[in-house]
């Protein structure tokens, strides 16, 4: 899988990255801001090559991904990404990812869309959910792409 897919796929649904900040919602509103780091585990990602072959619309990866706190492994990031359009200029992946952390989960879902020759930027997605600590969720995530890298900064920004 190229660089660029491989990246749009996985780091768009990693949601969790390098100094993430996480706001908690009502319920945890004593908690303080949570900083954490994606951690890539490539023999827990998984593409299918589901179109036409080679990277085509159809495509997807599968992932579980470790989520760090401080070096210490906290959590995962556990989701998938279909490749919705691809051609020369345009890479449109749809998204869904669940952040599990010691006290809930938070579920996630959204479009990434970028230029293939520039590489991925960022992204906005919805929160649609979530489990103990953070049942009721709704909010965005906003993840900025590490260049470079297959890390994604984020802020999980829940209401």
């Amino acid at each position: 899988m190229s660089r660029t897919r491989r990246t749009a796929l996985a780091a768009a649904v990693l949601l969790a990255g390098a100094g993430t900040a996480l706001a908690v919602v009502p319920t945890a509103a004593a908690d303080p801001t949570l900083r954490l780091t994606t951690v890539a585990v490539p023999d827990r990602n998984t593409d299918l090559d589901l179109g036409a072959p080679g990277p085509s619309a159809g495509d997807a990866q599968v992932f579980a991904d470790d989520l760090q706190r401080d070096g210490r492994t906290i959590g995962t990031s556990t989701g998938s990404c279909t490749i919705a359009t691809l051609s020369e200029s345009r890479l449109v992946v749809a998204c869904t990812a669940t952040l599990t952390l010691p006290n809930g989960q938070i579920t996630t879902q959204g479009v990434a869309d970028e230029d293939p020759s520039q590489g991925p930027t960022g992204f906005t997605w919805a929160v649609t959910g979530g489990t103990g600590r953070y049942a009721g969720a709704d909010g965005e995530v906003v993840g900025t792409f590490r260049p470079g890298t297959d890390v994604v900064d984020l802020e999980v920004r829940l209401r």
